[in-house]
């Protein structure tokens, strides 16, 4: 990694610190507090040139980073003021992960121990997800059912690679996700936006970061 790499994603952090310490505060809905979508452009932004940063990183695989790290961007835009909109640049920019994921290496022992996790959390938020959209919003249940897919395939294309930042990133962003889906279609979660925003964040910098790690040993 070079000392532009990590003086970046130290910039990084530190803008995404203070985007969590503006939404732990904040008293309005986040599509009304500017700080907080500038703050978030900022610390996407701050990753792209992060991932141009990297040494022996393939020139195929910096663009496919860069290309879902915009549509991640893109996401943050829209959200949550066209709420379809951003869930369409949010698919996009997981089949960006996944391709990226792809041309990293693919170990079937890592993308078994991926299935095994998506099912899991499948059986436990999923499909209750999926019930509350029929219930709360019927016109989304194909958005959603879509998106459970396509998020689903990120973890277990992330496993795959054998890369612990990777799975971690792709867990957390399930994880974020799976929060906003919940307190739109199911039940407002105490300090949601909090969580949501850090789990956001830190996904982000670990799917980054897998592009200077090796697979785990052995695997």
């Amino acid at each position: 990694m070079t000392l532009t790499a990590v003086l970046v994603l130290v910039l990084a952090s530190l803008l995404a610190v203070a985007d969590w310490v503006v939404v732990a505060r904040g008293r309005l809905p986040l599509d009304r507090l500017p700080l907080d979508r500038l703050l978030k452009a900022a610390v996407i932004c701050a990753l792209v040139v992060v991932v141009w940063s990297f040494d022996e990183v393939e020139g195929a695989l910096r663009a496919l980073f860069s290309v879902a790290l915009a549509l991640s961007l893109l996401r943050d835009l829209l959200a949550p003021r066209w709420f379809a909109g951003a869930v369409a640049a949010s698919l996009l920019a997981h089949v960006g992960y996944v391709a990226g994921f792809q041309r990293m290496g693919w170990s079937w022992l890592w993308a078994a121990a991926g299935i095994v996790v998506v099912l899991f959390a499948a059986a436990a938020y999923a499909v209750r997800l999926v019930t509350g959209a029929r219930e709360s919003a019927p016109t989304y249940v194909g958005m959603v059912l879509l998106y459970v897919g396509v998020v689903s395939l990120m973890v277990v294309a992330a496993a795959a690679t054998g890369r612990p930042s990777a799975v971690a990133g792709a867990f957390l962003f399930y994880v974020c996700d799976t929060l906003v889906g919940w307190n739109r279609f199911r039940a407002p979660t105490p300090y949601a936006p909090v969580l949501i925003v850090v789990a956001y964040h830190l996904a982000q910098m670990l799917l980054v970061l897998s592009l200077s790690t090796g697979p785990a040993p052995g695997l």
